[in-house]
């Protein structure tokens, strides 16, 4: 488990249902705010994975994940949520550059399937960026 995964949400119930779920297959991180997230990011990171929600106070999912693109562009990123109109989801794509939106309630063997599939992406991003720079 040396991959890490941070999760924002500004509902705590919600963390802690996804750390309950999740945490004897992932190594996960929490945060309840976009601005927390991002300082988890500076001080504890990097991250392979981040899943953010979408809506949140201050700043959305869209606008948080953009932030985490410019400081980790080889981090993957997807959208939980449970609030999301077509407007907010093409933001989230194309502010964000996301990798997948899963919708709430998310079952659990999905989320997994999902955050297994986002940290298989990272891998592959990170052999080709090694690769490369063998090559360079």
């Amino acid at each position: 488990m040396s991959e890490r995964v941070l999760f924002v949400d500004d509902e705590p119930n919600v963390l802690d249902a996804i750390q309950r779920t999740l945490r004897k297959q992932v190594d996960i991180k929490t945060a309840t705010s976009g601005a927390d997230g991002l300082r988890q990011l500076r001080e504890a990171g990097p991250f392979a994975l981040v899943v953010s929600d979408m809506r949140m106070p201050t700043m959305n999912g869209a606008q948080f994940l953009a932030k985490v693109r410019e400081q980790e562009p080889d981090t993957v990123r997807m959208i939980l949520s449970g609030q999301a109109d077509l407007q907010a989801t093409i933001a989230a794509v194309n502010e964000g550059h996301i990798y997948r939106f899963l919708s709430k309630p998310c079952p659990p063997e999905q989320l997994l399937a999902a955050v297994e599939d986002g940290l298989k992406q990272h891998r592959l991003l990170t052999a080709e960026k090694v690769l490369l720079e063998q090559t360079l």
